[in-house]
């Protein structure tokens, strides 16, 4: 029996299994390590980083361990690869749906690591979730199944998709995983059905390249699309790489920002590249702050609505009444 969920499609019956997280049992597919989390607490929406929802919100974010890629340069190895060091908690539906109303979040987020290496339990969290009125959101690396993407898109309403790099051969070198265009089909099969934000880490000398070409893939599918170019700072088997080249990452997204003007650029001290933008007037809508790795902090907005209050300009921001500012 072949698992369904991630499209290395392992033959369970033969024992194999990459992500090590499913198994055949009674002629199912059956998780091992059914609601077992590495982490479950409130974080800022912009630490997910989803820069065009709700601002200044907060979502609970749960973590599983494991995942089906082998990325060199991983910066959650100790969760994704070497899940041994980790300590999980069993946490039901339920428990983890009053967690997040009782913190105040508007949402869950599955993150940390691959959210398909344990999708029935991620679902479960999700149905339980919407049912409550939260919003749900994941990151995941887009190596799924069409299966999984139509079961992923009837049950979570945000995605941050990481688009490692459009060639086959920087994948297979990188990241273990073996084709660029599952990850591009399943990024435009989300956009039409939710919402969507990509994040693509730059290694140095590895994919910087790509900036351009990806630029044009995103835009034809949704030229308002959010892409966070993150400056990777390699780990785990790339602890001794080069950082990448802050302004030559630069030049390159300033170049292409007219064809995708929703490009966001961090994780190094001084980044001005962080804040929402009226592409018509310039504007600056929403401030934000580098802070860590992944995201930024919120600091300001002046985007009372979904329109540029200087020029009326529609902007791309999800917003609910009520729901804004929450904490």
């Amino acid at each position: 029996m072949k698992c369904p969920y991630c499209e290395f499609r392992c033959e369970l019956s033969t024992g194999h299994c990459r992500c090590q997280m499913y198994e055949e049992k009674d002629g199912q597919v059956v998780e091992k390590y059914p609601f077992q989390w590495t982490r479950c607490d409130a974080v800022d929406v912009e630490q997910i980083p989803f820069f065009h929802v709700h601002p200044d919100s907060r979502f609970l974010q749960l973590g599983g361990f494991n995942c089906n890629a082998r990325c060199a340069y991983c910066i959650n190895a100790n969760v994704a690869i070497r899940p041994q060091e980790v300590f999980t908690n069993r946490l039901l539906p339920a428990q983890i749906v009053d967690r997040a109303l009782e913190l105040g979040c508007i949402g869950i987020h599955l993150g940390i690591n691959e959210v398909t290496v344990n999708l029935p339990s991620a679902l479960a969290v999700a149905r339980a979730a919407r049912a409550k009125g939260l919003l749900v959101g994941c990151s995941t690396n887009g190596y799924f199944t069409p299966e999984a993407a139509a079961m992923m898109a009837a049950t979570m309403d945000l995605f941050n998709i990481s688009l490692k790099s459009m060639s086959d051969q920087f994948l297979q070198e990188h990241t273990g995983l073996r084709s660029a265009a599952v990850v591009m089909r399943n990024i435009e099969y989300l956009a039409s059905r939710a919402h969507v934000e990509v994040t693509t880490p730059i290694v140095q000398e590895g994919n910087e390249d790509e900036i351009p070409g990806i630029v044009d893939f995103l835009a034809a599918i949704d030229p308002e699309m959010a892409w966070h170019v993150f400056r990777l700072l390699p780990k785990h088997q790339m602890t001794n790489a080069i950082p990448p080249d802050v302004g030559q990452i630069a030049q390159l997204v300033e170049d292409t920002r007219k064809k995708l003007p929703f490009i966001y650029f961090g994780n190094f001290i001084g980044s001005t590249w962080l804040d929402t933008v009226c592409p018509d007037c310039g504007a600056v809508l929403i401030e934000r702050l580098c802070i860590s790795a992944c995201g930024a902090r919120f600091i300001q907005q002046n985007l009372p609505a979904q329109e540029c209050p200087g020029c009326g300009r529609s902007i791309p921001v999800l917003r609910t009444p009520g729901r804004d500012n929450q904490q």
